[in-house]
């Protein structure tokens, strides 16, 4: 059997009132400890947890730096920047703190 690494695996990420999007695994894990978390690839945040979370992601991205590559380079899809990763996680986020409800992720 063939283990999958977080590069080559996908991770589903959903709010419980909001939608879902997969996210490469490199990636999520990544904005999963900047958001506090422990980094696994399946988790969850209690209700009462997403605006701290959300407000640990923002202040993380506020202290990475913006990648500053131009329109040509955004096409290329290793040069896409963290920050730009990040806004669909930000979305829903959001969303789910505004309409209550737990966040979960897991591998796909």
């Amino acid at each position: 059997m063939i283990e999958k690494t977080e590069t080559d695996m996908l991770i589903e990420i959903q709010g419980e009132n909001t939608g879902s999007f997969m996210m490469f695994g490199d990636i999520a894990v990544k904005l999963l400890k900047m958001m506090g978390q422990s980094g696994e690839t399946e988790g969850a945040i209690r209700e009462e947890d997403v605006p701290s979370a959300l407000s640990s992601l923002r202040s993380a991205l506020d202290q990475h730096p913006v990648e500053t590559g131009s329109a040509e380079d955004e096409i290329d899809s290793q040069s896409v920047g963290l920050h730009t990763r990040a806004r669909p996680l930000l979305e829903l986020l959001e969303h789910s703190a505004e309409k209550g409800g737990y966040v979960m992720w897991k591998p796909q």
